[in-house]
C-alpha cells in the first residue's frame, strides 16, 4: 500500500476553508450523458444517454483548461473525442455552442442541499472561503446564477492560474489569495489523488467529501458525507 500523507489535523486552528467546486458544491442537473444527450438529439445524435456518459468517462481525463483563450478549444476538443467515438451530430459547431452554454449557469447545475446553509454558518463565524477547481470562467457564472458567488472571497482555477490539480502550483497560489498559511487551510474535495492527496502534499488539511460512501475503506484519509460535517470538524480545532 502506497504512503498517505496526514490530511486532517484536528489540532490545527483553521483560518479559512477551500472548497472543490463541481461534485463539492454542486453538481449536474441530471448526468453529463442525459444532458449532452437531450441536446445531441436535436442535433440527429440516436446515442443513448448510457453510450454518452461511458464515451465522456473515457474521454474526460480529469483534468482542466490550463488558459482563459484556450479554454472554449479545450472543452470543444473533449466533446468531439466523445461524439467521434459513438457517431458524430449533425452541425457540431452548432452542437457545441448549444453544449457549452449549458452549463453557463443553473441550467446545468444545481447545488448540494446543504451547500448555501454552510457557506453562510462558515461565513458569519468569519472564516476566509475559497474555490479552487479545474474549471473554466463559467464558474464565476455558474456561482452567480447558483447565488453562491458573494460568499466566497477568492476563487482560484486551473483556467486562470495555468495550472490543473493535482498540481502544487494551483494549490500554492489559492492559499496566497488566503494570506494565511497552508496548514491554517481546511480543504474539502471529492477526489482522493486530485484533492485529498494533492492538497496534503500541498500541506493543507484535507478531507475527502464521500456522499456515496464510495471510499468507506479509505480508513487513512478523514471522510465526509456532507458539508454538514464541515462545522463539526471546525469546532474541534478551535
Amino acid at each position: 500500500m502506497r504512503s498517505i500523507l496526514p490530511r486532517y489535523d484536528p489540532d490545527m486552528a483553521f483560518r479559512a476553508v477551500l472548497f472543490d467546486a463541481a461534485e463539492t458544491l454542486f453538481t449536474t442537473r441530471g448526468s453529463v450523458g442525459q444532458i449532452y444527450g437531450s441536446i445531441a438529439r436535436q442535433f440527429g445524435s440516436n446515442a443513448s444517454d448510457e453510450m454518452i456518459q461511458a464515451a465522456f468517462a473515457r474521454q474526460f481525463r480529469g483534468a482542466g483548461p490550463l488558459s482563459v483563450q484556450d479554454q472554449k478549444r479545450w472543452w470543444k476538443d473533449v466533446v468531439h473525442r466523445v461524439f467521434s467515438e459513438i457517431g458524430m451530430v449533425d452541425n457540431f459547431d452548432e452542437f457545441f455552442e448549444k453544449l457549452y452554454d449549458r452549463f453557463r449557469d443553473s441550467e446545468g447545475w444545481v447545488l448540494f442541499p446543504e451547500t448555501r446553509e454552510v457557506l453562510s454558518e462558515l461565513k458569519n463565524r468569519r472564516f476566509k472561503l475559497g474555490v479552487i477547481s479545474n474549471f473554466d470562467n463559467r464558474a464565476y457564472t455558474v456561482m452567480r446564477s447558483l447565488e453562491i458567488l458573494d460568499f466566497f472571497d477568492a476563487v482560484t482555477l486551473s483556467s486562470e492560474t495555468g495550472y490543473c490539480k493535482p498540481d502544487r502550483e494551483i494549490f500554492d497560489a489559492a492559499v496566497r489569495k488566503f494570506g494565511v498559511s497552508a496548514p491554517e487551510v481546511l480543504f474539502v474535495g471529492d477526489n482522493i489523488q486530485d484533492d485529498v492527496e494533492a492538497g496534503g502534499k500541498a500541506g493543507l488539511s484535507a478531507v475527502l467529501i464521500d456522499r456515496r460512501n464510495r471510499h468507506e475503506n479509505s480508513t487513512s484519509i478523514r471522510r465526509i458525507s456532507s458539508l454538514r460535517e464541515i462545522i463539526a470538524l471546525l469546532e474541534q480545532s478551535t
